[in-house]
């Protein structure tokens, strides 16, 4: 592995490179991109190409992202001088990647979930349904559910929301609406990135990150967010990367943990580069007391088969 350089906010955007470099599908499909495929604006996935050839080289010496940052900030509008959060960066390349006509959409398809809600009227019990696309599954740690992985998608199941002011078009009535979900087909590839920002107050004085204690496994069974006959098929995860935080909301250090094969678990703090443990990687399930603690903030699992 080689590290990526930082200019001194882009710590977030190196982690999450170094997990979509770790992602083999998309280093896979990323190298077969022609710049023929993207409007003259868009030049990430070419970028990202030439970035991700340079890092599969034999050379210790950390490779230099910054090509692609610049990319980036014209394609998203946003000049990536201050520090943006993992899952924004990770949605911009996303996006920006899948603009693309041929194997572009190929790789936005890594990550695309399909999802199926359930709205429901709670004045008239008019049911609405309507069927949507996700690149990520949120994960919530306000209590509700569960703060171990497996046993929060068995209660994700079952889980409903409620959505206050809603106006019926079917009564005529501001009344609230119950929304339930289920995964009509799950990717190759699936993100969940973990809720850990919570406004205390009413204004973004008051935003406050949570350490609280959040535990993954290195393999889920994803079966149980399922509808219907897809649910009976064992749908099993395995555990590549993680993207943790150290430090407050407003000011902190985001690093990733990464599963290279056989040889196991690797830390990539920017230009650093080095041979970890599970063990070091179970220490971000939940954040103590020091600041510089490293907590989860985005986890990326593999559809198991033979040759992962």
């Amino acid at each position: 592995m080689r590290g990526l350089i930082n200019y001194g906010t882009h710590c977030s955007i190196n982690s999450i490179v170094q997990c979509l470099y770790e992602t083999c599908e998309l280093r896979d499909l990323i190298l077969s991109v022609d710049e023929r495929e993207y409007q003259a604006h868009n030049t990430v996935a070419m970028n990202l190409k030439a970035l991700i050839r340079e890092m599969k080289e034999n050379d210790r010496l950390p490779c230099d992202p910054g090509f692609l940052i610049d990319s980036m900030s014209v394609y998203s509008g946003m000049s990536f001088k201050i520090q943006e959060d993992s899952d924004l960066v990770f949605t911009c390349i996303i996006n920006a990647l899948a603009d693309g006509h041929r194997t572009g959409k190929g790789i936005g398809k890594l990550w695309d979930i399909e999802c199926e809600e359930h709205m429901r009227c709670l004045s008239c019990n008019k049911v609405r349904s309507v069927l949507k696309n996700a690149n990520s599954i949120p994960l919530l740690i306000d209590g509700a559910l569960s703060n171990e992985l497996q046993e929060y998608m068995k209660q994700y199941a079952d889980n409903t929301r409620t959505a206050c002011d809603w106006h019926c078009t079917n009564c005529h009535r501001k009344t609230q609406l119950e929304i339930t979900s289920k995964v009509v087909s799950l990717p190759p590839v699936v993100c969940m990135k973990l809720g850990r920002v919570k406004n205390t107050g009413r204004d973004t004085a008051h935003i406050v990150k949570m350490g609280t204690r959040f535990a993954f496994p290195e393999t889920v069974d994803l079966k149980y967010i399922m509808k219907g006959p897809e649910a009976s098929v064992s749908a099993i995860y395995e555990l590549y990367a993680v993207v943790a935080h150290c430090g407050t909301h407003y000011s902190g250090h985001y690093t990733a943990y990464l599963r290279c094969g056989i040889q196991g678990w690797y830390l990539a703090d920017d230009a650093h580069v080095r041979l970890c443990s599970w063990a070091d990687v179970q220490n971000t399930y939940e954040a103590g007391s020091n600041l510089y603690d490293r907590v989860v903030y985005m986890l990326m699992y593999h559809r198991k088969s033979s040759s992962h």
